[in-house]
């Protein structure tokens, strides 16, 4: 609701984080033989997606505090077992999936008949991106808590989504150039990463509502 003013001045800017829908448009062309197959309409396709990537979040948030809960109870001072193994934040990472789900179910199941509803991606970036960034201040905060240990584990394990080093390594690209280092170190550095990625999403997004 604290978007609705905007939609007095152009529903266009909701949809200003359009390229977030491009991992989406990805598995859907990967999933587009078993639609063809099954003779599911896209509506259904669209409707199984979102809900398969919801519970999806739900399951890795739920391990996730499961397994913090359990180290703080056996005291570890830095967790590096079961679903830790493969992402460093895995609570974020589950909420992250299941809002990126839920997205995806307010885009394509639409609005009730004779009404419209903006696809709000835009929101949905902001609050991604604040989530990445306070991931990204913890990360500095166990840096210099643990030092070496936790340097360590951050080297063997991924981020949030466990994803090929390729990948990977293109997705940091414009954060060590820009800074000339793997990793912001401090608060600061922490929101100009933040900044610049979002303007990319947002850059990136245009075309989507210029000629779609």
């Amino acid at each position: 609701m604290l978007w609705f003013p905007w939609l007095d001045l152009s529903p266009n800017i909701l949809r200003l984080g359009d390229a977030v829908y491009l991992p989406y448009i990805f598995l859907s062309f990967l999933a587009a033989p078993v639609a063809w197959i099954t003779g599911a309409s896209p509506t259904d396709m669209n409707t199984s997606f979102s809900l398969v990537i919801m519970m999806s979040g739900l399951v890795v948030f739920l391990l996730g505090t499961v397994t913090w809960l359990y180290e703080r109870f056996m005291g570890f001072k830095i967790i590096g077992f079961w679903i830790y193994r493969y992402s460093r934040h895995p609570q974020y990472l589950g909420f992250l999936l299941w809002s990126y789900g839920l997205l995806l179910l307010v885009t394509f199941l639409g609005a009730p008949k004779g009404g419209y509803v903006p696809p709000p991606s835009l929101p949905w970036l902001i609050s991604a991106l604040t989530i990445i960034g306070v991931a990204l201040h913890e990360e500095n905060t166990m840096a210099k808590k643990h030092s070496e240990e936790y340097v360590r584990y951050r080297g063997d394990t991924s981020f949030m989504l466990p994803l090929p080093k390729q990948l990977s390594a293109l997705i940091v690209a414009p954060a060590r150039v820009l800074l000339k280092k793997n990793w912001p170190e401090n608060g600061k550095e922490v929101a100009f990463i933040i900044i610049v990625y979002g303007t990319i999403l947002v850059l990136s997004s245009l075309p989507s509502i210029l000629f779609l």
